[in-house]
């Protein structure tokens, strides 16, 4: 039986209104109910309020604690205002644009219990308006080297020991750092001595369209570079590192849809099984 003591935090601003309530109901109809959902509202518009208490109407024996921001404040804030009102041992995100897979939750808790792992994540189904299109996945034990290259986990896809994230400061609220947090987070807790591990079973389902793929701006590349340059020095990563910080802002400059169909070749997202 599982024993671990969960808080989902879910950070909300204006997503898509079936987005939304597929995250939510992904989140409700784990298999394993123990859990309170933390949902930080950062300023949306009205219908996200009306959609989320839907949600604490119909599932009156779950615990949905509602929070709202008082002004706009973005992911890493409201993100931190979710974990000052956990009470769990183990937090799970959840994105708003993204769903978890059945059993999802189980897996997480088991493989957190066996390892008592800092980060227990795991690999990723990628799909867009279309549906599931390919998939992502990750080192089983990331090593400090694994985050010269990229970050070897997917965020949305984590479960975060409290008490790891807490020791470590929690998320950066920067400018500088905007985009870029968990990034920031997940190096300065490795720097720390945290673990972490990546179940290999697709349990999240991420949202990476055309759309989302636009949203982000060569200057999040730029940020992504300040952070790599401070989080290499905690993790003790240069000279090798120097050559790595060169990446963000070339990539930066590939067109989107060339850029796609290089990490589709590169990471054999496409494929099957």
């Amino acid at each position: 039986m599982l024993q671990t003591s969960v808080s989902v935090i879910m950070p909300v601003y204006n997503p898509k209104s079936e987005e939304l309530k597929k995250a939510i109901s992904s989140v409700l109809e784990q298999g394993f109910g123990n859990f309170e959902l933390i949902i930080c509202d950062d300023c949306s518009d009205g219908y996200v309020r009306e959609i989320i208490d839907e949600y604490i109407k119909k599932y009156s024996d779950k615990k949905i604690i509602y929070i709202k921001n008082e002004q706009n404040s973005g992911c890493a804030a409201s993100l931190n205002k979710c974990i000052e009102n956990a009470a769990g041992e183990l937090l799970i995100r959840q994105d708003a644009d993204d769903y978890s897979l059945p059993c999802r939750f189980e897996n997480l808790i088991k493989e957190y219990e066996k390892t008592k792992a800092d980060i227990v994540a795991s690999n990723i189904v990628l799909f867009d308006e279309k549906g599931e299109w390919g998939h992502r996945d990750y080192p089983v034990y990331p090593n400090k080297k694994d985050f010269l290259f990229a970050i070897p986990f997917m965020h949305g896809a984590c479960a975060l020991k409290k008490e790891a994230v807490i020791k470590a400061g929690m998320y950066p609220v920067s400018k500088k750092t905007a985009r870029c947090e968990e990034y920031a987070l997940f190096m300065t807790m490795y720097s720390m001595g945290a673990k972490g591990v990546n179940i290999q079973k697709r349990l999240y389902a991420f949202n990476e369209s055309r759309t989302t793929i636009k949203r982000r701006k060569y200057s999040d590349k730029i940020k992504e570079v300040r952070v790599k340059a401070e989080g290499f020095k905690k993790l003790k990563l240069y000279p090798a590192g120097i050559i790595y910080l060169a990446k963000p802002p070339v990539v930066g400059l590939i067109p989107a849809r060339l850029l796609a169909k290089i990490k589709d070749k590169a990471f054999d997202r496409r494929k099957n099984g």
